[in-house]
């Protein structure tokens, strides 16, 4: 049976290509978030690797997004979204050494610990063009202006998470030198113009914090499952899922950036008003939209109105009718009827074009993986399989231009 199409077909292809997105490479991901962090410290909640990289892909965001505010330079966001998933690609390969001792290492055998990546990770990211451009970045220091943001922002999310261990029990063994350490190394990023801001002032902090409880916020709260993904650790995946599928469907520039972004954050009004679980959105008449109008409210009194415009535009963009075809003409949103339509006319950087639908299937994907993994490891509810079941009758003959999405879903059946 050959694969449907997701609504209208953007060009015919009778055998639809598989996508180079792997089922292994997102299992690996979702190891992340069975990657407990501080685990020799005394936690008043638990931390994990997908969370901390999540949190720290925002913060990295809000820098980059003052640094070009303040300085009038224009950040390279692909390069940016790259670079951050080097980082964290090899942080999982990596993660059984303690940071003091990986840095350590880092300074001696950087080469060789990027080697070791690489054949860890050939199987999985080889077929990418990006894959020699990640040896040579994990392989040598690197000092661009893209590099030193996701520096400051991985030591302010270690900040930001051993500040809450520090105030639990300030007299642990080694707790106040290693408050002094990250302190101090954060202390050496304050040439960029978002550290700064952060450290003084405190409608900056809270809105790091703001997006830091989305840790705390799981998915799937009804029912035990392994891992306890997060809302915030679940919007990562998105956002990367979105940009490896981007690569494929032939999407531009400017999209695979807004792919990356409208994962990453389409789901922040539900710091504001918590995860409404779809039966019920589904099931009262017109609660989807007065949910809607409650979720837009909340955002334009508590994030809107403490950050630059900048920032704004970006929040509006990516957060309201998050899943809507959408592209822009000279700053002015407009809606596209199709996916076939934005990739016809709009599939240019000019248009900061978003494919809604795409984006939409990239959040079931990560939804399906949640169910599918933790079913595999023995944890299972008559909710996850039916929630499995949905998503994968949905969307596994998916094809979009002439790329067989279906087939990742496949790939976990």
């Amino acid at each position: 049976m050959a694969p449907q199409k997701l609504k209208e077909p953007i060009k015919e292809s009778k055998e639809p290509i598989k996508p180079r997105l792997k089922s292994s490479l997102l299992r690996r991901l979702f190891v992340a978030a069975s990657i407990r962090r501080w685990n020799d410290q005394a936690c008043p909640v638990e931390f994990v690797e997908l969370d901390k990289q999540a949190h720290k892909m925002v913060i990295a965001y809000l820098f980059a997004r003052y640094e070009e505010l303040a300085r009038g330079i224009t950040i390279d966001w692909e390069e940016l979204i790259k670079n951050f998933c080097f980082e964290f690609f090899a942080r999982v390969v990596l993660t059984d050494i303690k940071p003091p001792v990986f840095h350590e290492l880092q300074k001696h055998h950087q080469a060789e610990l990027a080697h070791f990546v690489m054949s860890m990770l050939k199987d999985e990211l080889g077929d990418y063009e990006f894959f020699e451009a990640m040896g040579a970045y994990l392989s040598t220091p690197q000092n661009t202006l893209e590099a030193q943001i996701l520096r400051a922002a991985h030591y302010y999310a270690s900040k930001w998470e051993f500040d809450i261990i520090y105030h639990f029990n300030p007299y642990m063994y080694d707790v106040g030198h290693i408050k002094k350490t990250i302190d101090n190394t954060l202390e050496e990023h304050y040439h960029l113009y978002g550290v700064q801001k952060i450290v003084m002032f405190q409608n900056v902090r809270e809105l790091v914090t703001m997006f830091g409880q989305l840790r705390f916020q799981k998915r799937w709260s009804q029912t035990p499952r392994v891992p306890a993904t997060s809302v915030l650790g679940h919007t990562l995946c998105v956002a990367i899922s979105a940009y490896l599928l981007s690569l494929d469907i032939g999407a531009c520039r400017q999209m695979r950036i807004n792919h990356f972004l409208g994962g990453l954050f389409h789901d922040l009004p539900e710091i504001l008003t918590r995860d409404i679980i779809s039966p019920i959105k589904r099931s009262v008449v017109g609660l989807d939209e007065h949910i809607k109008e409650i979720e837009e409210r909340a955002v334009n009194t508590k994030i809107l109105s403490i950050v630059p415009p900048n920032i704004a535009d970006d929040i509006v963009y990516f957060t309201q009718n998050e899943f809507s075809n959408r592209y822009k003409v000279e700053c002015f949103t407009q809606i596209a009827i199709s996916g076939a339509e934005l990739m016809k006319t709009y599939n240019a950087d000019v248009y900061s074009p978003v494919y809604g639908e795409f984006l939409k299937v990239c959040d079931h994907l990560s939804a399906f993986l949640e169910a599918r993994i933790s079913i595999t490891h023995g944890i299972s509810s008559s909710e996850l399989i039916k929630g499995a079941e949905d998503i994968f009758n949905k969307c596994n003959l998916i094809s979009i231009n002439g790329i067989d999405i279906g087939a990742v879903f496949r790939d976990f059946s």
